[in-house]
């Protein structure tokens, strides 16, 4: 990834002058992780791996359905939208709040 497309995934969100304090991309790696802390498929470890290597919040937020899925065979449907939904917050400042929504 080029070095200017890193930074610019980092700017403030366009057009929200209000923009909260962002969370920095190492804790939200780390809610990442605490999201899958009862899942040790292969599957589990895969995405782990995929976090730890996203280069932005925007690649960690794309790993949402993933993550959704894996603890949809761990546990269940329900639980995994409750995860992925508390996940929100996380990566409030970081997209649109357009892009913000539940499950």
């Amino acid at each position: 990834m080029a070095l200017s497309s890193i930074f610019a995934a980092m700017r403030p969100v366009a057009g929200a002058p209000d923009t909260p304090v962002r969370m920095p991309i190492e804790q939200i790696r780390h809610q990442l992780h605490q999201t899958l802390h009862d899942c040790t498929s292969i599957d589990a470890q895969r995405i782990i791996f995929r976090i730890n290597t996203a280069d932005t919040p925007a690649d960690l937020w794309l790993l949402r359905c993933d993550l959704y899925q894996c603890i949809s065979r761990t546990r269940d449907q329900a639980e995994a939208a409750r995860r992925i939904n508390a996940l929100l917050h996380t990566f409030s400042g970081w997209l649109p709040a357009a892009q913000l929504t539940p499950i």
